[in-house]
């Protein structure tokens, strides 16, 4: 996205700050003097302290020390309780404007400020790993090959919980009246950015850093600590509907350096390419959409977010503060942290070769297929983790993350399982912005009939169309703004249909082969009162007698509410689920039977089977549906597939980073056992 960064390219060298700064600098050195004697003893720095080999190792890329906190969490806890290693890489000093108080006159410190946020993130991570706070770190000055000084911290009680400052200003500009986002480094309008040790930091702060220098340092880190998944911000925001909330940036909801510190991640992990899980998670605009965490989940995600604001009541001598005062609290896991939303999370899907599911799955920026009791990659370009199957063609979303904003690419591309061959079905919004604006895909098969539809450009939906073997160009559908990514469904009649969440609830949209009509689904409450708005994506599927049944979260809750169409109205039945951040997914077997997945406050998977007809039943006589919790910590949102006789078939990706898979006989319980799904090669 286009940076407000003025035409003319920057400079950003040590003479312009000490010249065109100097004053407000000469606060910053003040801040910083009590840590001089750490940096005069640090030298050049240490290398990187080793990573204990204890288990695989989620790293996160992010752009302030609470990022993870607001926006990953609690998926960074699961992985922690699970037993997986943790480095979080922030990338700016997040010293905003110096000020760790809503004291509009008091003097701005930030040092001090960026101090009492790394010691906030510290604490957090020190309470989410132990359940004490106060567990002490080990804190080094490491000098990384990129020529990059980083501060490096160590959990002492468990050691394979790391944390890297990099410490660049977050906005130097406020001193030299220069623009000098993390954004405008990445987009080459400045040549370098300034580093801010903490106060009290080992870090040593001298020189600036510039951009390629940035790429170096996030490559040397993830080829240090060889990560299973990595984490990072959205590259692709949400436009801003409505009145601009707070830091977001201009036209985009999200903050400025949430963008740009997504970027960064993305270049680094494509050069490096061995990254089996990687993952996106959408900042400010939760806000904007309904709270999708029970309460389970947001109470786990709560709890860190106070201890890193400061809000827990502890005693602290750092003259800096312990956390981060700005954040409003206590309670401050009730803003941001109703929500935890994956910006993609289908890097799993089910195709069909022959009549029988076909596991595909994007393993870091690769497509591969599970063929003959192994794991192939498939070819073609390198893909977002977002995956579509309808019969034998899978549909993803290859990128092109560029400095330059025009240059940006997000097409959509199909491979033909049954054939081998690939296809670019280009993106609705052509290049640059527009093109980044598309979302996930979704895609379904009627017997000759393919339909393939992304949320476009405009915030409505766009579909492409296939009749024998021709496609059709994209269309704009008309009808109502959507919220989240549609999903498509067949009617056993050869009818396709797609379906999405809105600010409102639910739309439905049909295609009747030479035009598509559209409708509001005033889907009912459990009560039975219409007006239910979903949490986040929907799932959609036609049973075998024709019926469209609709799965999704329930706003404010991580309840699972199942939707039957009848033949004059919806019904509505809640699966009470304690705790999970995916929407659901859905399948519909051959005896009408429903499967739903999702995951749960543990991280791992709740598999549930409904007879249609027992939804169909009045609330006081439906039957309890009951949920079957699996025995693996998911990094992916569930695939499921039934077979011709009935069989249910499971997949995802572990925490590990590898695939596994689940199932059950026609007629019996859902799984609980999942067992590896043969690993996959680098």
């Amino acid at each position: 996205m286009p940076s407000p960064a003025p035409a003319r390219r920057l400079s950003l060298r040590r003479r312009d700050l000490l010249i065109g700064g100097l004053a407000g600098l000469a606060v910053v050195a003040a801040g910083a003097e009590a840590a001089k004697s750490l940096w005069d003893a640090t030298g050049t720095g240490h290398p990187l302290p080793d990573h204990p080999a204890t288990g695989p190792v989620h790293l996160q890329i992010v752009a302030h020390p609470d990022d993870c906190l607001y926006f990953i969490n609690p998926r960074v806890g699961r992985a922690m309780n699970a037993g997986a290693g943790i480095c979080t890489v922030v990338l700016t000093a997040g010293e905003a404007d110096g000020r760790n108080s809503r004291d509009p006159v008091a003097a701005p410190d930030w040092a001090s400020y960026a101090a009492a946020r790394n010691t906030g993130l510290r604490r957090a991570y020190a309470y989410l790993a132990t359940g004490d706070a106060e567990s002490p770190w080990e804190r080094y000055c490491a000098r990384l090959d990129s020529g990059q000084n980083v501060e490096v911290c160590v959990l002492a009680a468990r050691p394979e919980i790391h944390v890297v400052f990099c410490s660049l200003w977050t906005n130097l500009g406020r001193l030299t009246g220069q623009y000098t986002r993390l954004l405008s480094l990445w987009e080459g309008d400045l040549d370098a950015s300034a580093v801010l040790p903490p106060a009290g930091s080992p870090l040593d702060g001298g020189g600036a850093v510039d951009r390629g220098t940035v790429a170096a340092s996030l490559l040397e880190l993830l080829d240090h600590y060889r990560p299973a998944a990595v984490n990072t911000l959205d590259p692709d925001p949400d436009q801003v509907v409505g009145p601009g909330l707070g830091a977001e940036q201009r036209g985009y909801s999200d903050h400025i350096d949430h963008t740009a510190a997504a970027l960064f991640a993305w270049e680094a992990l494509r050069d490096w390419g061995h990254a089996p899980v990687i993952e996106s998670w959408r900042g400010y605009y939760n806000r904007r959409w309904p709270g999708n965490l029970g309460a389970a989940d947001r109470d786990f995600k709560g709890r860190a977010l106070n201890v890193y604001s400061w809000a827990d009541g502890a005693e602290c001598e750092a003259p800096a503060g312990c956390g981060d005062r700005v954040v409003l609290g206590p309670g401050v896991g009730d803003a941001y942290g109703a929500a935890t939303h994956p910006r993609y999370g289908d890097a799993v899907a089910a195709a069909r070769l022959d009549g029988r599911p076909v596991p595909v799955t994007v393993r870091g920026m690769r497509l591969h297929a599970r063929r003959e009791q192994t794991w192939t990659d498939l070819g073609g370009p390198d893909l977002l983790p977002a995956l579509a199957a309808a019969g034998p063609r899978v549909f993803a979303i290859a990128p092109e993350h560029t400095p330059d904003p025009d240059a940006h690419a997000r097409d959509l591309h199909c491979l033909d399982l049954s054939t081998g061959e690939w296809e670019n079905l280009g993106n609705p919004g052509g290049e640059g912005e527009a093109a980044r604006r598309i979302g996930v895909p979704t895609a379904i098969a009627s017997g000759a009939n393919v339909l393939v539809a992304v949320r476009s450009p405009t915030r409505g939906l766009a579909a492409r169309t296939r009749s024998g073997s021709d496609w059709s160009e994209w269309t704009q559908l008309e009808g109502r703004m959507v919220d989240a990514s549609p999903s498509a469904w067949a009617r056993p009649d050869g009818g396709l249909g797609l379906v999405a969440a809105t600010p409102a609830g639910l739309a439905e949209w049909r295609w009747h082969g030479d035009r598509w009509t559209t409708r509001d689904l005033r889907l009912p409450h459990v009560g039975g009162a219409p007006g239910y708005v979903p949490a986040s994506a929907v799932a959609a599927a036609a049973l075998p007698d024709g019926r469209t049944v609709i799965a999704s979260r329930g706003a404010g809750s991580a309840d699972v509410v199942v939707h039957l169409e009848t033949a004059a109205t919806w019904t509505a039945a809640v699966l009470r689920l304690e705790g999970g951040i995916y929407p659901p997914t859905i399948a519909t077997g051959p005896d009408n039977t429903v499967a739903v997945a999702a995951d749960n406050h543990l991280g791992t998977a709740a598999v549930a089977l409904i007879r249609a007809d027992d939804l169909e039943s009045p609330a006081p006589d439906r039957p309890e549906f009951h949920w079957s919790h699996g025995d693996v910590v998911l990094s992916r949102r569930p695939a499921l597939a039934f077979d011709a006789e009935g069989g249910l078939a499971l997949w995802t990706v572990g925490v590990d980073g590898e695939p596994y898979t689940a199932a059950s006989a026609p007629g019996e319980a859902p799984p609980a056992a999942w067992g590896p799904a043969l690993r996959t090669g680098d």
